[in-house]
């Protein structure tokens, strides 16, 4: 057999799809069916067959949060992307790669292609989702009971899919092989790694094609499937990421063969590319609007529940792209249980004080108060940004039918050194108020794009090209979704981009968006800045005493090394000698 690209596209021969005897959409999108092993001819030759098909290419879209047993589907070994950030930190020491490989500074190339870390290049399922993409839109107009249009839509959302796991890998790695075709066992071919502004012209072009032959808005049958919104949204957040300074500067973030290959950045620094991401906004909004706004803000006045259902709810009018695994969440000892044990026994999500103070007062403005000298009478928590409570677990607010206790010695921190609430929080979205036996049988999903990023996109790009005056406006739409009052106009370009960046943190809490953030920006500062969390204690009268307290150092504290902003290719698969280039300094 001739060299192989990467094993995953293998897939024991290639030659067979799952098919379930019903195709199920709608609110059963994704739901898995009894299934049989039929050939490629049998599958186009019939529009129920090739219609699952591509929902098996569906199957593997990237989702947030742990719901499989299923090595290839734990990343970070059951734990949050959050926890390698300032937001979170996490003791869940029986399966946490965040602690295993990232808190240590463990983490090397020859560790890539293990199930535990932020990104297994052959084991994601990235390659296997993206070659049934291929098969479908190699084959699809074969199908007799299929009309042209309809084919059109379907290979639309198959070009998404290869769009959206090319996104995922281009985060995480740079440039990338870019395949064109699906790839069968004796094939020779060679796919070397590409550039960065090819891989990121690839994605965008896929994006273009998609949106030129998709609805806006799909019907209620067919929630869940791909969109133009849905494809001019993640052109927005591919282009925001490439002009950010990681890519978009005048050195790279490091020096090696991948940086003089121009692979890990583009050799220059370009403010056209801020531009592309303002015109890339703009084509958004004038979508939405010449469609009378199908997508809003969620925005009703109930300013807890309006960003709760933001991310929560299915087809609330503001996700515009939504990954899904299962119709309803399952038992917690079933195969696929998701994230209840790790996040209900808590240990995987514990927010650091940090991420607490940067929810401001409910008035706007910023919260400073002293956690060491909080006057007696005061609570901390009283008059916060309405993000705070349903995002985190408030000592005193709401939760699970009760009032929540993150004090030491409270339900939700036993003792002093109990993990399940260590740093004087845990993790609520996506939670809700469930506990691991309410949180069964209910409706899931997860935001993987909404429209509240695209606002916020679109503001941090008008402040790079030096338009901050317009750029207020979006994050007011943001911020008045819970509330709170409009910006004061006189931030300077740094303090605006600034609040941008803050503002994505608490708006997109435990939605993977802030590792990004951070990466994208080569915010080292972020990554070696002390991390604290708070300890609560109950007072004799019914009062808190609040102690801030400083987490155990991580690795980077000390030993910082921009290689970390992007990960290391497995060695085998560089051995290999189809070109693929080691990122920088791994």
């Amino acid at each position: 057999m001739k060299r192989l690209l990467m094993p995953i596209i293998i897939i024991a021969g290639s030659l067979y799809f799952g098919a379930c005897n019903d195709l199920k959409i709608g609110d059963d999108f994704l739901e898995k069916g009894p299934g049989a092993d039929v050939t490629l001819d049998t599958i186009f030759s019939s529009k129920q067959f090739a219609e699952r098909a591509l929902v098996a290419a569906y199957k593997h879209l990237p989702y947030g949060v742990m719901y499989s047993w299923d090595a290839a589907e734990d990343k970070l070994g059951v734990d949050l992307l959050e926890s390698t950030t300032d937001l979170c930190q996490s003791y869940l020491g029986w399966g946490c790669g965040a602690e295993r490989h990232y808190y240590n500074g463990q983490y090397k190339a020859s560790l890539s292609d293990t199930y535990d870390v932020m990104y297994a290049y052959t084991k994601e399922r990235s390659w296997e989702a993206i070659r049934k993409a291929y098969i479908f839109l190699e084959n699809v107009d074969r199908v007799p009971d299929m009309t042209e249009s309809e084919k059109e839509v379907r290979k639309g959302e198959a070009k998404m899919i290869i769009a959206v796991q090319y996104t995922q890998m281009m985060r995480h790695f740079g440039g990338l092989p870019l395949l064109d075709r699906a790839i069968y066992p004796g094939d020779d071919y060679n796919y070397p790694r590409e550039t960065i502004e090819k891989t990121v012209n690839f994605i965008v072009n896929l994006c273009n094609e998609a949106a030129s032959v998709l609805p806006w808005q799909t019907s209620a049958e067919e929630d869940g499937r791909f969109t133009k919104a849905a494809a001019l949204g993640l052109k927005v957040r591919v282009l925001l990421f490439a002009a950010s300074p990681l890519f978009n500067d005048n050195q790279p973030y490091l020096d090696g063969e991948a940086s003089s290959n121009l692979m890990v950045w583009y050799g220059n620094k370009s403010e056209q590319r801020w531009q592309d991401v303002v015109d890339a906004c703009k084509e958004f909004e004038q979508a939405n609007s010449a469609d009378s706004y199908k997508y809003e803000l969620v925005e009703t006045g109930n300013y807890r529940q309006d960003f709760q259902d933001a991310w929560y709810k299915r087809r609330n009018g503001e996700v515009l792209i939504s990954t899904r695994v299962a119709n309803t969440c399952p038992g917690i000892w079933d195969g696929d249980f998701y994230f209840m044990q790790s996040s209900g026994w808590y240990g995987c999500s514990c927010p650091t004080l940090n991420y607490m103070d940067m929810f401001g007062n409910a008035d706007g403005t910023p919260f400073s108060l002293d956690w060491n000298n909080i006057p007696q009478g005061v609570n901390p928590f009283e008059n916060r940004d309405p993000r705070l409570y349903e995002t985190l677990v408030i000592n005193g607010d709401k939760w699970q039918g009760r009032t929540a206790q993150t004090y030491i010695g409270g339900l939700e921190q036993p003792t002093e050194n109990d993990t399940r609430c260590r740093t004087g929080s845990v993790m609520r979205k996506f939670l809700l108020e469930h506990d691991n036996a309410t949180l069964a049988g209910s409706v899931i999903h997860w935001p993987y794009l909404r429209l509240a990023e695209i606002y916020l996109s679109y503001a941090e790009a008008l402040n790079e090209v030096g338009r901050t005056g317009e750029a207020y406006a979006w994050v007011d739409k943001v911020r008045g979704r819970v509330g709170l009052p409009k910006l004061q106009r006189n931030l300077s370009q740094e303090e605006f981009r600034e609040m941008v960046l803050n503002e994505r943190a608490v708006e997109f809490g435990y939605e993977e968006i802030r590792w990004f953030d951070l990466v994208r920006w080569k915010r080292a500062d972020d990554f070696t800045k002390p991390l604290y969390g708070v300890k609560i204690r109950l007072q004799p009268d019914g009062s808190f005493k609040y102690e801030k307290w400083q987490l155990a150092e991580r690795y980077w504290k000390n030993s910082w090394s921009p290689k970390w902003y992007l990960c290391a290719f497995p060695p085998n698969e560089i051995n290999k000698g189809y070109g693929l280039v080691q990122n920088p300094g791994w």
